[in-house]
């Protein structure tokens, strides 16, 4: 079996050079909301941080609320750009759902802090609630619904199972497991290329094993 491609996630695009500070500036958010959580965060930590004058983020974001949504906004959509272009890929369904499970497990140990920040200080916030931020994370189940329909018409995965209803199955386990490691409740085992295929292998094939076609070994 053809090891799991381990997707890369840009957690930015590189930005011109008049954007650069505007860019030093969300790290730096990243960095002080994942140390220090939102609320307890300053915009005068932030630009110490990014090693700026207080009054420069105010040049580029009126608030801290700004500043959050936009983490969210850019980063979260690099994130589901990676996503599509797995969908658009040539790999079967079941390659497919084994580079997004890639993607999404080993997030935390690539990108601590946005992971962090995503799970403590985005998931759980009221903003979070907005029809805006439901229609970008709806954007993810339904990237993986079409891998799981696409496998349901090829015959590679049941016919009779709902295609919606396991995708909430996948990524819901899988955002129990990215919880978990930021919780510190588990850790992914090892590290490098091998030990992190291996890991994929193990969660993606016990959730294909439930989609497989009857009486397909």
């Amino acid at each position: 079996m053809a090891r799991a491609p381990v997707a890369q996630l840009p957690t930015k695009a590189d930005p011109a050079p008049r954007g650069r500070k505007r860019e030093r500036i969300l790290d730096a958010a990243i960095r002080v909301f994942a140390r220090r959580g939102y609320h307890g965060a300053r915009v005068s930590d932030i630009a110490a941080e990014a090693g700026i004058a207080y009054g420069l983020v105010y040049h580029y974001f009126k608030n801290k609320d700004e500043l959050l949504d936009t983490i969210f906004e850019e980063r979260w959509n690099a994130f589901l750009a990676v996503v599509e272009r797995i969908v658009a890929g040539p790999e079967s369904s079941a390659e497919k759902l084994r580079a997004v499970a890639a993607l999404i497990l080993f997030a935390y140990r690539r990108h601590p802090d946005w992971v962090k920040v995503l799970v403590f200080e985005i998931g759980r916030s009221s903003r979070f609630s907005e029809p805006e931020q439901i229609r970008a994370v709806g954007r993810l189940f339904q990237a993986v619904a079409r891998i799981v329909r696409a496998g349901q018409e090829s015959g590679e995965l049941r016919e009779d199972l709902d295609a919606e209803l396991a995708c909430l199955a996948f990524i819901g386990a899988l955002e129990t497991m990215i919880t978990s490691q930021v919780l510190g409740v588990m850790q992914l085992p090892g590290a490098g290329e091998d030990a992190e295929a291996e890991a994929v292998r193990t969660v993606v094939e016990l959730f294909l094993g439930g989609l497989a076609p009857r009486g397909r070994p």
